[in-house]
């Protein structure tokens, strides 16, 4: 028999959830909560507490449905993301075992996801997060497929101004702007979470996108990027072109995302947006 879940760890959780929500999230695999949150620090619990509550949201009425989460998935959400108090993260954490709640209980990619997740710094989680929301705006219900010949005219230019509001930097944090984005842009096309990028002032920029307003960025969406939004929204059992499906979602509440002169450096679909949300 597992062991009872420890008092600290079971408030925690349970304060963030409905009645029964925890045992209707998991199933069977609610059995492991005995062992796994032994030990854990008080705010360790409340950071996976708020992300079962995230995931609890995210499933809706669905979690009056049979289902259950992989023991594997359980494991990184709570070793990984019990460290995690970023507002993005919990919310990208929950989505991820929203989605990894199915009636059979064997679709563990989460694990792997996860484990990707924690893997990211929260200046690249942040970034990640604003680059592909302003592709799900620029380009909803454009069409594209997100395949290999859609993904490289997906490109986006996103303005300094855009970028660095929607970062919320502080005057410290400004004063590293340069080595924050290489950081957070090179470790993003490293993981494969996009396809390629480039910043740089305005003269450099409009060589590659003519009518790009001041200096700025340059990013196109990957395979994978695409998958860990929609994993982090709790729609991991949907293609990639749901993503462009804007009204199956909700901007974060409480990140800003400035769309003054974000574009399409597409010249079909070249959509120039003037105007903060």
């Amino acid at each position: 028999m597992p062991e009872p879940i420890t008092t600290i760890g079971l408030g925690a959780v349970v304060a963030y959830l409905s009645k029964d929500g925890l045992n209707k999230m998991l199933g069977p695999t609610a059995d492991y909560l005995g062992e796994s949150f032994r030990d854990f620090a008080k705010k360790r619990s409340e950071n996976v507490g708020k992300i079962f509550g995230n995931a609890e949201k995210k499933l809706g009425d669905k979690i009056e449905r049979p289902g259950q989460v992989p023991p594997k998935v359980l494991k990184t959400i709570i070793n990984e993301g019990s460290y995690s108090d970023d507002d993005i993260a919990i919310e990208y954490f929950g989505g991820i075992l929203a989605s990894s709640r199915t009636e059979q209980g064997r679709d563990d990619r989460g694990a792997r996801i996860g484990k990707i997740l924690d893997g990211l710094s929260v200046y690249q989680i942040r970034s990640h997060y604003i680059v592909y929301t302003l592709i799900r705006k620029v380009f909803k219900n454009s069409g594209y497929l997100f395949n290999q010949d859609d993904r490289p005219r997906m490109q986006i230019f996103i303005p300094w101004e855009s970028y660095i509001g929607s970062m919320e930097f502080s005057k410290n944090e400004m004063d590293q702007l340069t080595s924050i984005v290489n950081h957070s842009f090179f470790g993003l096309s490293t993981d494969d979470l996009i396809e390629g990028f480039q910043y740089g002032p305005e003269e450099h920029i409009k060589k590659h996108f003519a009518e790009a307003k001041g200096g700025g960025i340059l990013v196109s969406p990957s395979a994978f990027g695409t998958e860990l939004y929609l994993w982090g929204y709790g729609q991991g059992d949907k293609e990639l072109p749901f993503i462009i499906n804007d009204n199956s979602f909700e901007d974060m509440e409480g990140i800003p995302i400035i769309m003054k002169n974000v574009a399409s450096s597409d010249n079909q679909h070249n959509k120039q947006i003037n105007k903060d949300t």
